[in-house]
């Protein structure tokens, strides 16, 4: 089944319970202390602790400034032209993530000044080639789908100034067991997306607490 669109906003929960392989890659706060995690190879993925997506912000009790945030050189292609616009970007085929009963979030500070963005990216760009409001996908870059995704609880995906799980033209993609809260627009949104199984997710709420207006983007 083929979706032109889909957008979760709210659901109900039963336990469930999804293995996390001995094996599997940690993912800890300090493989986002730079910016986006980027998975491009198939692989197995749990998170190690609880996640706040902030890099390069202002130091603790500091204001941020015009350029707080913002990718470095490491960060070059165009996706990330309008700022890191996640905080794991899944480029691959074939991956498995379990959040494994932590959060995975966007900070305070993150969400108040990147005010386009998504927890979990299934793509190697927020936006295919020639659409968005900016260029994401270069003239000599690729555009990337992520195809036989799983994104597994227990766990909480919350504070995101836009989605929880964003994606488009994903093809085989399972969500379950997870917790969305403090989302600003949507807590899943998969734009094309062919066979889309979401099982056993509890959508809270969303974020009550913006402490801006539109206009402030």
């Amino acid at each position: 089944m083929k979706l032109l669109s889909f957008s979760l906003l709210i659901a109900s929960a039963t336990s469930n319970n999804y293995p996390v392989p001995k094996d599997a890659t940690c993912l800890n706060q300090n493989d986002f202390e730079q910016g986006t995690k980027i998975i491009d190879s198939p692989g197995v993925y749990k998170l190690c602790e609880d996640i706040s997506f902030g890099p390069n912000g202002p130091r603790t009790g500091e204001l941020p400034g015009e350029d707080a945030f913002d990718p470095d050189e490491a960060f070059g292609t165009n996706a990330f032209s309008l700022g890191f616009f996640t905080a794991i970007s899944i480029a691959s085929s074939d991956v498995t993530i379990h959040l494994n009963g932590f959060t995975i979030e966007q900070s305070a500070g993150h969400a108040l000044m990147q005010r386009f963005f998504s927890v979990f990216e299934l793509a190697s760009s927020p936006f295919i080639p020639s659409a968005g409001p900016a260029q994401f996908v270069g003239d000599s870059e690729a555009f990337f789908a992520a195809s036989n995704i799983n994104i597994l609880g227990p766990g909480v995906i919350g504070r995101s100034s836009h989605h929880g799980i964003h994606g488009n033209d994903n093809t085989n993609v399972k969500i379950a067991a997870i917790e969305f809260r403090d989302f600003e627009v949507a807590a899943v949104s998969l734009n094309n997306v062919d066979s889309l199984e979401i099982s056993d997710c509890n959508v809270v709420q969303n974020r009550h607490d913006v402490p801006i207006v539109g206009l402030f983007s």
